[in-house]
């Protein structure tokens, strides 16, 4: 039997971390590093161990997760790495990308030969070999990387214009590279603001709503903080926020009943217009079909002069003239105002009066209530003129001729009905009357009764599309739809005249003879200044409102 010796390693040294790698904190794009520093410790024993430590000890860094590392750049760890196989790891160009990512180092022990006796040559018959690292490899402990992120501003705020008491809103955005969340909070004039219930809103939000009661010229930044981020806290471009004296501003929107769009908008300071005072027309510019205006900045102490649309004239027998009301009036801010403007060839668009060419009346209302009412002139005929609209509390003049239409009973202040309006009669040419307030068909469906106000909403046309464009800043009630406002009494005949629209509606005329007037009305708010029969002999009404 052969006995035959196996290899062993027998007495091998015991590897151990002097120095373990700590975690570290750094700023994003930064630079740091980890060291580790491994020994070997031969055991004592008797005989004494005679290798002399002559072996050495290798390093390799490595992710959690990854792999061992190589010097370069490692994309998916988000970080540059040198020194991979020493015993410092040196990172660089680090991304928010490596947060978090745990690194550590191994240490592995590598064996030589030695002579024996010591101080002896290395020869064979001689040699010896150091024993193996009985625990080798060896680990260090984790440490962790952690990168912190920046901020970044992705929007900034406008600056604003507003006058005093009036609400700015002001927005701005900032991101954390990281995709953490992000503080804000609002400065005006250097100075943090904190929400108070009235005049600010949003100030720990990325929209802020202010108003100051007190003409002055601000600027308005965002601050934005991060409990980590290397840059916090950064801040948006400051912007100018200025408050001005309240103006005697009137917003307009322009719409029809039964388009889901506004067809125009816009903004007039009446005492920067000619006589302090602004005319609205049916037919063109800005008082086609309808007009919404509102006071935005503050109550307006005005005059308002409406006019009725005369009626068509019949070669040289003249149409009647449009009646005309004026009143002295307080535009209640944020609140809406509807003008319904008359026209002698108001086809069922404009406020019309009857078949064919009667002057529509024109209409102030106050949310979903009307105000005040001039009647439309009737059209003439053959055989005789068309009667003259009426001013508030007049009726409508009588057409002429033998079979002239009657015109539109008077209405005393605040009688107009609430209910029971109508249509001009095509069947036998008498006229209908207005209502208070307008049914529509939307609202109607939604539960508001006809002189219920909605609040605080959009434009919306007959049917219920929002109107793009308007606004839901001014406390409404009008609603587009049926208002009974077409109400002039329908020619039967198609020589007669029609009669103008009104309070109440003027009659047809028949046999050729002319239509009557519309009657006008007052609601009984404000001063009546005048009120006059046959003053407007153009085919379009008007609505002019003068600063007092």
């Amino acid at each position: 039997m052969i006995n035959k010796q196996t290899t062993l390693d027998l007495n091998g040294p015991q590897i151990s971390f002097t120095t373990q790698p700590s975690s570290v904190t750094i700023n994003s794009g930064g630079s740091t590093s980890f060291t580790g520093i491994a020994t070997a410790t031969f055991p004592s024993q008797t005989p004494t161990n005679p290798a002399t430590n002559t072996g050495s000890i290798s390093y390799r860094w490595y992710a959690d997760g990854y792999g061992a590392l190589s010097d370069g750049i490692i994309s998916s760890l988000g970080v540059t790495v040198t020194g991979t196989d020493t015993t410092t790891l040196s990172i660089s160009d680090a991304s928010t990308t490596a947060t978090g990512k745990v690194f550590y180092l191994v240490a592995d022990y590598t064996p030589s030969a030695y002579s024996q006796p010591e101080g002896s040559a290395v020869v064979v018959g001689t040699a010896r070999s150091t024993g193996n690292a009985f625990n080798d490899p060896k680990s260090s402990n984790n440490a962790t990387l952690t990168v912190n992120p920046t901020l970044s501003i992705t929007s900034n705020p406008s600056g604003q214009e507003v006058a005093e008491g009036e609400f700015a809103t002001f927005t701005a955005n900032a991101s954390a590279s990281d995709g953490s969340s992000v503080s804000v909070r609002w400065q005006l004039n250097g100075s943090d603001l904190s929400d108070n219930g009235s005049t600010i809103f949003g100030s720990a939000t990325n929209t802020l709503r202010i108003s100051l009661a007190n003409a002055s010229t601000n600027t308005i930044r965002a601050k934005f903080t991060h409990p980590t981020a290397s840059n916090s806290p950064i801040y948006s471009s400051s912007v100018t926020f200025t408050v001005v004296l309240a103006r005697a501003i009137l917003n307009y929107e322009v719409f029809r009943d039964d388009v889901s769009y506004l067809l125009g908008s816009g903004s007039i300071d009446l005492t920067q217009q000619p006589g302090d005072s602004y005319t609205f027309v049916s037919g063109a510019g800005i008082g086609f079909q309808t007009t919404c205006i509102y006071a935005p900045e503050k109550d307006i102490n005005v005059e308002i002069e409406l006019a009725g649309a005369k009626g068509g004239d019949y070669g040289t027998t003249p149409g009647g003239r449009g009646g005309m009301t004026k009143i002295r009036y307080t535009l209640q801010r944020n609140t809406e105002y509807v003008l319904k403007i008359g026209h002698m060839r108001g086809s069922n668009i404009y406020p019309a009066g009857g078949r064919w060419f009667a002057g529509g009346m024109t209409i102030l209302y106050k949310g979903s209530r009307v105000v005040a009412v001039a009647g439309g002139g009737g059209q003439a005929a053959q055989f005789g003129s068309g009667g003259n609209g009426g001013g508030a509390g007049q009726a409508g003049g009588s057409g002429g001729g033998r079979e002239g239409g009657r015109g539109g009973r008077s209405v005393s202040t605040g009688g107009l009905p609430s209910s029971g309006g109508s249509f001009g009669d095509r069947t036998i040419g008498t006229g209908g009357n207005l209502t208070t307030c307008g049914i529509g068909k939307y609202w109607a469906e939604q539960g508001y009764s006809p002189c219920s106000d909605m609040g605080f909403v959009f434009l919306r046309d007959y049917v219920g599309n929002i109107l793009n464009g308007s606004t839901d800043t001014i406390n409404r009630g009008f609603k587009p739809g049926k208002g009974f406002r077409n109400n002039g009494g329908e020619a039967v005949g198609g020589a007669d005249g029609g009669g103008g629209g009104g309070a109440y509606g003027g009659d047809a005329g028949t046999n050729q003879c002319g239509g009557g007037g519309g009657s006008g009305y007052w609601s009984g708010e404000g001063t009546l200044l005048s009120t006059l029969t046959g003053a407007n002999n153009s085919a379009q009404g008007y609505v002019k409102i003068t600063v007092v």
